[in-house]
């Protein structure tokens, strides 16, 4: 038995087990009372997430005990790492880390717009960039989800200088 064949059932078992860690943590959210009953609190998303990465996981793990029982051998080629997936990579972790340290200042809107240009032009091959294609698509995500958030959801989200100017 190849580690090749093991590695999607391992991954499966490894995020299933971090999916279980993760809704854990998710219901130990704190939320504040609100003005109008409402299924929707602060846990709503970390919940559904937590629960989308659970059922990926168990295909994962299913994928995994397919390629274990399959008599088959592997006779594709490997395809080897490309530097440029690598760094694509490490890129995207540093733009999350980023993120995450931009937020208490700048507020969701505008962290939320850099980030998401950013990730784009990382993932996005040098040859298929559209710089205006991709500033729409931010200010427009970061919009639906904020008034998703602020007015459907009635949850607070970071502040900072640009929902201080709006007065949300």
């Amino acid at each position: 038995m190849s580690f090749k064949k093991c590695k999607d059932l391992i991954l499966g078992v490894i995020m299933l087990l971090f999916s279980g860690f993760y809704l854990f943590n998710a219901q130990q959210i704190k939320t504040r009372p609100k003005l109008t009953p409402s299924y929707a609190s602060a846990k709503i998303m970390p919940t559904l997430l937590g629960i989308l990465l659970a059922i990926l996981s168990a295909f994962c793990i299913i994928q995994g005990i397919r390629k274990l029982v399959s008599k088959e051998t592997d006779s594709e080629p490997t395809k080897k790492l490309d530097k440029g997936d690598v760094m694509a990579v490490v890129y995207t972790f540093a733009v999350i880390i980023g993120y995450i340290l931009i937020m208490p200042t700048l507020g969701f809107i505008l962290s939320t717009m850099i980030y998401l240009f950013l990730q784009m032009i990382i993932l996005a091959p040098p040859e298929k960039r559209n710089y205006v294609l991709f500033a729409i698509v931010t200010v427009v995500f970061t919009v639906l989800v904020f008034v998703a958030f602020r007015v459907g959801l009635q949850q607070l989200l970071p502040r900072g200088i640009i929902e201080s100017l709006i007065g949300f």
